[in-house]
């Protein structure tokens, strides 16, 4: 350990050693196990000078050096570290979700036994030895609506365990919790065809043979020995414009049908169907883009009644 901290000591960039990134503090403090030795240092010091104990001085000298090493490493070992972070997280509410950051160090030297803290929860302790590291943060709320992330907390005891570093990281992202899905009840389920067994196809005409089409949709009837016909069915699911119009179902609570609403739009997502949706006025269009999805989830996240 010792050679490795003094290897290190060597590699630190004294002209760019007060250059903190993005403005965020370093502080800089000693532990317990720190301010044990101190005393102990006092200590010594206090025996050479009453009793010219050189022993008692060079002892103090040393750990004294001790300090001075480890205020310098740990502040090179936590410096040039930056998260960031989306603009934006959609998570759905009463579910363990989890929010991905990207790390990124910001210097050549590795950066070791980072412990990373949320809301005075240790996530892990990492090593980050590449210039780009993935976090992950897990995120739980109950209740819909928007929030703001609390603040990431980096902290270290490296090198020697006697010296403790810590800077504060304030992702700037909002956090959209959309409400929990639930499976509607049967009638809402037979209204939007959803897990419902009919005949989806329905005969639109027929067209030229190609490689690839199913045999078993071949015209024979309208055939040749030189030329095939195959018959071509349309989806009759997917032809419908169905609507949700969350302001026909007043016999259900406002958070049930929110939340049965993101069953249904989930589904037709997942299928690629499109749906509008209507709430006291807002009309909002679901296709296959994932930028019709999360609209539709910000809006339920502070839709009121």
């Amino acid at each position: 350990m010792s050679i490795q901290s003094l290897n290190r000591f060597n590699q630190i960039n004294f002209k760019n050693f007060f250059k903190l990134k993005n403005n965020s503090k370093i502080y800089i403090y000693p532990n317990l196990n720190g301010i044990g030795l101190s005393f102990f240092v006092f200590f010594c010091f206090l025996i050479s000078v009453f009793y010219e104990n050189n022993s008692g001085l060079l002892l103090s000298i040393i750990i004294f050096f001790i300090f001075f090493i480890s205020i310098l490493i740990s502040h090179q070992n936590i410096n040039n570290l930056k998260i960031s972070s989306l603009n934006e997280y959609y998570v759905e509410a009463n579910k363990n979700n989890k929010l991905t950051f990207v790390m990124e160090n910001l210097s050549k030297e590795k950066k070791l036994n980072i412990n990373i803290n949320y809301q005075k929860q240790n996530i892990g302790n990492y090593n980050f030895s590449q210039k780009i590291n993935n976090l992950k943060l897990n995120y739980n709320k109950k209740l819909r609506g928007l929030y703001l992330l609390d603040t990431i907390t980096l902290n270290s005891i490296y090198p020697f365990g006697v010296i403790k570093t810590k800077v504060n990281h304030n992702p700037n992202c909002d956090i959209i919790v959309y409400p929990q899905s639930i499976k509607p009840n049967q009638e809402l389920l037979n209204e939007f065809n959803i897990h419902k067994s009919i005949d989806a196809d329905e005969f639109d005409g027929i067209d030229e043979f190609k490689n690839g089409d199913s045999y078993s949709k071949i015209a024979w009837k309208k055939s040749t020995i030189d030329k095939k016909y195959i018959k071509i069915f349309k989806d009759k699911e997917k032809t419908q414009k169905l609507i949700l119009d969350l302001d026909k179902y007043n016999e259900l609570a406002f958070e049930l049908l929110l939340s049965y609403s993101v069953y249904i739009i989930q589904y037709f997502h997942q299928n690629k169907i499109n749906l509008t949706v209507k709430h006291q006025g807002r009309i909002f269009l679901l296709d296959e883009n994932k930028k019709s999805l999360n609209q539709i989830y910000k809006y339920l996240a502070n839709a009121k009644n």
